[in-house]
C-alpha cells in the first residue's frame, strides 16, 4: 500500500498479531529480514510474536529485532534461565495519535509452545495471559494510556482480560473473525494475506469514553485494495533481496497437469520420505498435515511454489522405536506410509508387536514433540 499520505502521527496505527515471517521463499530465504524491512517501510508500530517467529530460534528473532523500527511484544514470553521477560520482547509499548495515548500489549497463546520445534523454544515458556495482561494494562493506564489494544496471537481470548482493553486483534487460528464481546471488538483477518483486520475507535477527551465505530476485516481482493498503487519503497526492498531469493525461488523443478491439494501433497511427502529412508532401514514415514500450507497449482512448478506449500525448515530424522512407541505414534493421526490400513502391519505383512524394534523416518517437528 502507499502509506505516504497516512504516515504517523496522523494516520492509522499499523499492527501485527504475529506469524509474519513464514509462508514464502522470500521471507524464509532471508529469515524474515525482507518482511521486517517492508514493515518498517509501512510504518508498523508493533508486532506480537507468533509461534512461527520462533521457528528459526531466538537468534533470528534478535537479528530482526535489531532491524525493526518497531518493538516485538510478548508480555508472557518468559526466559526460563532468568524467570524474566525474554530480552528480545517488550510487554507493551505506547504511541500517540492526535494527542490520544494508545497502549499496545502483545501476548502469545500459552499452549503454543507445542506448536514450535521443541529445541527452538527450549529456553522459553509462555505463561498464562491472565498473569500478565492486567498488570501491563494497569501500568499503561498509570502512564496515561487513553486506549489499550491487545495483540493476541491466539484464536480465542480469555474473557477475563476484556475489561482491561478496548480492542483485540487475534492471530494464529487462520479464521476470519469479527465479533464484539463485553463491548470489546475482536477481529482476525484469516490467513495468507486474505484480509486486513480493521478496527476504528473514537476517544472523547472530556468524558474519557472509548467508542467502537467499526470492527471488520477487509478483503484483499475487494474493497478497492487491489486498485492501490504499488509502493515504491516496499518494491525497492523486495528488489534488493531478489539477489538472494530469485536464483532459488524461480528455479523450475517440474510441471503439473492439474492442482495438487494439501492432503495429496502430504501423502506424496510421506511416500517420498519412506522411499528415501529405506536406504537407512526406515520402515515407516510420518508427516503432519499442518506442515503443508498451500495447494500446488497446475502448470510450471518452481522451487518457490513448493516453498509456499512446505514453508517450514524441517529436517528428516531416523528414529528407532519399540513396538509400543510405534503404535502410540500411529495413533496420533499424522500422515504415515509404510503400514497397512489397520496400522497393525508393515507393508511387507509383518505384524507390529509390542516387543519389536522399528525404524521410522519423520520430520524433526514431530520427533521433538515425542
Amino acid at each position: 500500500f502507499d502509506q505516504q499520505e497516512n504516515a504517523p502521527p496522523e494516520g492509522p496505527v499499523m499492527l501485527s498479531a504475529g506469524d509474519m515471517w513464514q509462508g514464502s521463499a522470500d521471507s524464509n530465504l532471508t529469515h524474515g529480514a525482507l518482511v521486517t524491512e517492508a514493515m518498517n517501510e509501512m510504518n508498523f508500530e508493533a508486532m506480537a510474536l507468533g509461534n512461527h517467529e520462533f521457528d528459526w530460534t531466538d537468534e533470528y528473532i534478535r537479528a530482526n529485532d535489531q532491524l525493526a523500527n518497531f518493538p516485538f511484544l510478548g508480555a508472557n514470553v518468559i526466559d526460563k534461565r532468568t524467570n524474566q521477560l525474554a530480552d528480545f520482547v517488550d510487554a507493551y509499548t505506547m504511541i500517540e495519535r492526535q494527542g490520544v495515548r494508545i497502549g499496545i500489549i502483545g501476548i502469545i497463546g500459552s499452549y503454543l509452545e507445542n506448536s514450535i520445534l521443541a529445541t527452538a523454544v527450549a529456553n522459553y515458556s509462555f505463561v498464562s495471559a491472565a498473569l500478565v495482561v492486567p498488570q501491563a494494562a494497569n501500568q499503561l493506564r498509570n502512564q496515561g494510556a487513553d486506549i489499550i489494544i491487545l495483540l493476541n496471537h491466539e484464536g480465542t481470548v480469555d474473557s477475563t482480560l476484556l475489561p482491561y482493553v478496548d480492542a483485540v486483534f487475534c492471530g494464529h487460528s487462520h479464521k476470519a473473525v469479527t465479533s464484539i464481546e463485553y463491548g470489546v471488538p475482536l477481529v482476525q483477518g484469516g490467513s495468507n494475506g486474505a484480509n486486513v483486520s480493521h478496527i476504528s475507535l473514537s476517544y472523547n477527551k472530556t468524558t474519557d469514553a472509548v467508542t467502537v465505530n467499526t470492527y471488520e476485516y477487509i478483503s484483499s481482493k475487494n474493497n478497492g485494495i487491489t486498485t492501490l498503487s504499488e509502493d515504491a519503497g516496499v518494491k525497492a526492498i523486495y528488489d534488493r533481496y531478489l539477489e538472494i531469493t530469485a536464483p532459488i525461488k524461480n528455479e523450475v523443478i517440474g510441471s503439473l497437469s492439474g492442482t495438487m491439494y494439501e492432503n495429496q501433497l502430504v501423502k506424496m511427502a510421506v511416500q517420498e520420505m519412506y522411499s528415501y529412508g529405506q536406504a537407512y532401514g526406515a520402515q515407516v514415514a510420518f508427516h503432519n498435515l499442518g506442515g503443508v500450507r498451500s495447494s500446488l497449482a497446475g502448470g510450471q512448478v518452481t522451487y518457490g511454489d513448493v516453498y509456499e506449500c512446505f514453508p517450514f525448515d524441517n529436517e528428516l530424522i531416523i528414529c528407532t522405536l519399540n513396538g509400543s512407541e510405534l503404535k502410540a505414534w500411529l495413533a496420533e493421526g499424522d500422515y504415515t506410509y509404510g503400514v497397512d490400513t489397520t496400522k497393525t502391519k508393515l507393508l511387507n505383512g509383518e505384524s507390529i508387536t509390542t516387543t519389536g524394534t522399528y525404524k521410522v523416518i519423520v520430520i524433526n517437528y514431530l520427533s521433538e514433540k515425542a
